[in-house]
């Protein structure tokens, strides 16, 4: 497996900032946003990826796992396709391989048969443009349907390859997720949280890159891995018998101070290093 880390840790900070603190902990390779103004560190209209490419090799990484798309929430945006689009073109040119996105929360005036019709349309035109460029999507626990054992495994059988899973237990484990859009961040629950690790071995063959973030319910907090209540550990057994060979990449939703930013991300790379996964 890689090891990762998500610049989206940074995200109150500059990309170059992100890299340089993400490289002197230790790190081989990134996972980087463009869910603007969320995480802006990547903007597909405007940054070169040939610019991108060679600024991962300036700061010594061996790559970028993945790319949070832009709008990336499907149901509630009426831009996430053509977002999409773009940021798997842009992927591609970076040499980034997967593409991120969520089913995102239903509008509370959206009947649930219409949610699931705007989710299986969208969805499919995404994946043929996906297949067009040989680029891989990752669906995230990270919507109305998605942060649920039959939900995640109905929207998997609406496609096959090029759509995989990223997956993301702390999501799972509360239920819930930070969506951004319109200029705007909030917080979204989906009700009672199932078990993160029964939901891994339900779809273990379809994950294809791993959000490793841990979680303290009480104070509703991202904290270092090893110091929540996350079952991030045995999600990764799961994954070894599973022979997954993807990333593993930290994830937090990002700090605003830069001294806890190191904290969390060298905490958590100690960690990572003692599961004996790279």
């Amino acid at each position: 497996m890689k090891i990762a880390c998500g610049t989206v840790i940074f995200r109150h900070f500059s990309l170059d900032v992100a890299l340089k603190e993400i490289k002197q902990a230790g790190y081989q390779y990134v996972e980087t946003q463009a869910t603007i103004p969320f995480c802006s560190h990547v903007n597909p209209w405007k940054d070169d990826p040939e610019i991108y490419k060679q600024k991962i090799k300036d700061h010594g990484f061996l790559g970028t796992t993945a790319l949070w798309a832009t709008d990336g929430a499907l149901i509630p945006n009426e831009k996430s396709v053509d977002s999409i689009f773009a940021c798997l073109e842009w992927a591609k040119a970076a040499n980034i391989p997967i593409v991120h996105f969520g089913d995102g929360f239903k509008p509370g005036n959206m009947d649930i048969e219409k949610a699931r019709q705007i989710l299986e349309e969208r969805l499919y035109v995404i994946v043929q443009k996906a297949k067009s460029l040989q680029m891989q999507l990752a669906i995230e626990p990270h919507g109305t349907f998605s942060l649920t054992k039959e939900g995640l495994l109905n929207i998997l059988a609406l496609a096959g390859a090029p759509l995989g899973v990223n997956y993301d237990a702390a999501n799972i484990y509360r239920s819930g997720y930070v969506e951004s859009g319109s200029g705007e961040s909030a917080w979204h629950t989906a009700g009672v949280g199932e078990d993160e690790v029964d939901i891994a071995k339900a779809i273990a063959a379809r994950i294809i890159h791993f959000h490793i973030k841990d979680y303290i319910r009480e104070k509703n907090v991202c904290v270092p891995l090893g110091e929540g209540s996350v079952k991030n550990k045995e999600v990764v057994e799961v994954l070894k018998e599973a022979g997954f060979r993807g990333a593993v990449s930290l994830e937090t939703e990002g700090e605003k101070d830069l001294e806890v930013c190191r904290h969390i991300i060298t905490k958590s790379k100690q960690y990572l290093d003692r599961l004996n996964i790279s």
